[in-house]
């Protein structure tokens, strides 16, 4: 990054990354993508656009589907872009890092700043920038044209979700089958039609799908039927309510329910059709810690793994954007694709 100074290469935890500072002489190039259709966004960007407005070596692109956020970072690349500030939620963020991993840049890949513009906006609560999107831009531009702040940068791996017969692989950092499928529909559908957005809206669908499947409700939360090999080893058949898999250490409301002791980098839980003491459970599964009632014997299991493989007919969400399986294209493979750099502020 030659318009970026790390000023320290050790490994970064969640607690403390490098610091990073923009170079006086000319100051980082910015690509900003913005989503005009997430929720953030909905109202307009005029404001947005005010912000930017005479900062220098800023690159600013409305992209709503993949294939436009694709020909923005393409742009990007031409334009020797350092940071890509993402104004958009999970969907935008999804296809992003699809794009970015796809490109072959000719230095390094540009680091990430994720603004809260969506209406969950997960993936930015846990390595984004803090408060609004307008907060948070104002600083970014504060510390990269005005050297106001200090900013550090944190490394986090990234998911690779890609077919068995040899599809265009796709990147994020969230993965969900089963119940989280539904859930998601089920927000969408009911709940965000009714103008409630945010965690809130994710809080509600969690609580409604908890006590169906405490109350053995097939029709609201069916099981879902899904061949699991962890690590290369061979396929298991299971039945589960929830599958999930991920490289964020928060999800929505602060939940971490992922307490594996190995040493990978994808959290990977799964709770079977049938578990027991559901309700008991649930506070520790929200927390990420085994208890007498959150465990294997119960139905309730947690690993963190390299890479796994999953045999599955239904569908499944990646960041939020909903996917139906295609039995065509064989297994479905998940693994690390490699990290990428978040700014923080």
């Amino acid at each position: 990054m030659k318009n970026f100074i790390i000023e320290d290469n050790r490994p970064h935890t969640e607690a403390a990354g490098c610091t990073i500072r923009p170079t006086a002489s000319m100051g980082p190039g910015i690509g900003v993508i913005s989503n005009p259709s997430s929720g953030g966004n909905r109202k307009g960007l005029q404001s947005v656009e005010r912000m930017l407005a005479g900062c220098h070596r800023v690159v600013h692109r409305r992209a709503v589907d993949p294939e436009q956020v694709n020909a923005a970072v393409w742009d990007f690349a031409r334009h020797e872009v350092d940071l890509v500030v993402v104004n958009g939620g999970d969907g935008t963020i999804h296809a992003v890092l699809t794009a970015l991993f796809t490109i072959q840049w000719p230095d390094q890949a540009p680091f990430l700043a994720l603004l809260r513009a969506g209406t969950a906006s997960m993936i930015a609560r846990d390595v984004g920038l803090p408060g609004s999107r307008l907060q948070g831009l104002s600083r970014l531009l504060g510390w990269a044209y005005a050297g106001r702040g200090a900013a550090s940068l944190m490394k986090r791996p990234v998911l690779r979700l890609e077919w068995e017969k040899g599809v265009q692989p796709m990147y994020g950092m969230f993965f969900g089958a089963g119940g989280i499928y539904e859930g998601i529909q089920f927000c969408l559908n009911r709940v965000h039609t009714k103008g409630v957005g945010g965690e809130l809206a994710a809080g509600l669908t969690l609580a409604r799908f908890l006590l169906a499947a405490a109350r053995g409700d097939r029709r609201t939360v069916p099981r879902t039927s899904i061949g699991v090999g962890l690590e290369g080893m061979g396929m298991v058949p299971m039945d589960v309510l929830v599958i999930l898999v991920t490289t964020l250490r928060r999800l929505f409301l602060g939940m971490r329910p992922y307490w594996g002791t190995e040493e990978g980098p994808l959290h990977f839980t799964a709770i079977r059709s049938d578990p027991a003491y559901l309700l008991r459970a649930a506070p520790s599964l929200f927390r990420g810690r085994r208890s007498r009632w959150a465990g294997p014997r119960h139905g309730y299991l947690s690993h963190n793994l390299r890479e796994l493989r999953l045999h599955i007919q239904s569908g499944f969400t990646l960041d939020g954007q909903l996917y139906r399986s295609d039995p065509r294209l064989g297994d479905l493979w998940l693994g690390s694709g490699g990290e990428a750099g978040f700014l923080r502020l």
